[in-house]
């Protein structure tokens, strides 16, 4: 007969098993996960000194009721969004270049024009407020936009961290429901290159 002590030590390592499956499953699907698990996901790369990250991707295509460029199916092109972050902070001065294609779940190559977004959040709060901008304009607007490399132009400052959001809108007409991911290839300005793999990620439909 199984005693007290024995029934107590069964729960404890099945707790423990349960334990480790999770941290496992976490790290896997994590993707702010160490360098080890992030070359394995694909989430992730080093160029040099820089640090590179996927935050964030999402693909979509469109059915609103006026479409630009319809498909076969009546919908918009496929768009696609990426949000990488950009760590330089133990590395000098440098300028990246960067080449993006969509790959579907057959592994077939899609091109796609990738712009840059703007990102006001690295504004000063002095700056970055609506009363500010209602005091300028347009020559002072585009001033303020260079000075603080709103719009990413490739340079990354010594010891620099950079949130980098990517957006094409001219992709293929994939099925929705159907798995894509994105390849970046990001080059300095020594000629050395890394390539980072976004998730796969279902397409979806907007209305």
């Amino acid at each position: 007969m199984r005693t007290l002590g024995d029934a107590t030590k069964c729960i404890c390592a099945v707790f423990v098993l349960l334990s480790l499956v999770s941290m496992a499953f976490a790290a896997e699907i994590n993707p702010y996960a160490d360098s080890a698990t992030l070359s394995a996901t694909g989430t992730g790369a080093e160029l040099g000194a820089c640090k590179i990250v996927v935050l964030e991707t999402y693909f979509w295509r469109d059915w609103m009721p006026i479409v630009g460029r319809p498909g076969p199916d009546r919908g918009s092109p496929l768009h696609a969004k990426v949000a990488l972050s950009l760590d330089n902070s133990t590395g000098a001065a440098d300028r990246l270049s960067f080449q993006a294609v969509i790959i579907d779940q057959k592994g077939q190559s899609h091109p796609g024009t990738f712009r840059v977004m703007p990102n006001y959040r690295i504004l000063p709060e002095a700056i970055d407020n609506p009363e500010s901008w209602r005091t300028m304009d347009e020559t002072a607007k585009k001033a303020v936009m260079a000075k603080y490399n709103v719009i990413w132009n490739g340079e990354l400052k010594p010891g620099e961290v950079r949130r980098v959001e990517l957006l094409a809108a001219d992709g293929p007409f994939l099925p929705v429901g159907s798995r894509v991911h994105i390849e970046i290839t990001l080059t300095d300005q020594k000629g050395n290159s890394a390539v980072v793999r976004t998730p796969d990620e279902y397409i979806n439909r907007t209305d």
